[in-house]
C-alpha cells in the first residue's frame, strides 16, 4: 500500500493556499467494508447475534458454527487495506481524477477541473479552486455514468489530517498585498503520544 506523506499533505495546502482556491476535508464512512474481498476465499463464523432473518432459524443453537464467504474487505483482515486502496483508486481514476506521481500514489489530480485530491486510508483533503470543490466531492461520491462511487461524510473546512491540526489564515501583509498561509498544530498529537 502507498498512503500519503507529509510532504504530499503540504504540497496539497500551498495549492489551497492560491488565490481563488480552498482546501477541504472529509471521511469516507466504513472505508474497508466498501470494497469487495479479492483473492482467496475467506470463510467466518456467524456469532450467534449475527443470525438473523428466516434463513437462520436452524442456527439458533448457540453451539452450532455456521460459516459464511466474506465478501467484503472486514477491518482485521489482512488484505481489507489493499481491496479499499484499490476500489478507492478505480473508481477516482474513473470519474476523471489521475495519479500525481509513481513516488505518491495516492495524491491525484482533476485537471479538468484543477483539482489536487490527497487519499490517507480513509481520510480525503481536496484543493483547488472554491467554486469547484462542490463538484469534486460529487465525482468523489458518484460516477455521472455509473452512479457508483464512495460513500463519504459531508465535507468540512480545513482541520486536523495525518494527527496535525491545521490553521488556514488569510491576511494583509505590511505592503498592502493580501497573502494566506497555514499554520501546523501538533500539540494535541504530542499531548496523547506523552500520555500513552
Amino acid at each position: 500500500r502507498s498512503p500519503a506523506t507529509m510532504e504530499s499533505s503540504r504540497a496539497c495546502d500551498l495549492f489551497g493556499c492560491l488565490e481563488g482556491n480552498d482546501i477541504q476535508m472529509a471521511d469516507a464512512e466504513q472505508a474497508y467494508v466498501q470494497a469487495e474481498l479479492k483473492g482467496e476465499d475467506t470463510w467466518v463464523c456467524l456469532p450467534p447475534e449475527a443470525r438473523v432473518g428466516p434463513k437462520w432459524k436452524d442456527w439458533q443453537d448457540p453451539k452450532s458454527r455456521p460459516v459464511v464467504r466474506l465478501r467484503l474487505a472486514l477491518y482485521g483482515h489482512p488484505d481489507a487495506g489493499t481491496c479499499w486502496e484499490r476500489h478507492c483508486d478505480s473508481h477516482l481514476k474513473q470519474v476523471g481524477f489521475e495519479r500525481i506521481s509513481e513516488s505518491w500514489q495516492s495524491c491525484y489530480w482533476h485537471p479538468l477541473h484543477q483539482l489536487y485530491l490527497v487519499v490517507y486510508v480513509d481520510d480525503f483533503k481536496l484543493a483547488g479552486p472554491k467554486a469547484k470543490l462542490a463538484l469534486g466531492w460529487k465525482l468523489i461520491r458518484e460516477d455521472p455514468i455509473t452512479k457508483k462511487g464512495l460513500q463519504m461524510e459531508e465535507p468540512t473546512s480545513l482541520g486536523t489530517f495525518l494527527g496535525c491540526r491545521h490553521l488556514r489564515e488569510e491576511f494583509v501583509q505590511a505592503d498592502g498585498n493580501k497573502a494566506v498561509m497555514i499554520k501546523y498544530d501538533m500539540t494535541e498529537f504530542m499531548q496523547s503520544c506523552a500520555t500513552k
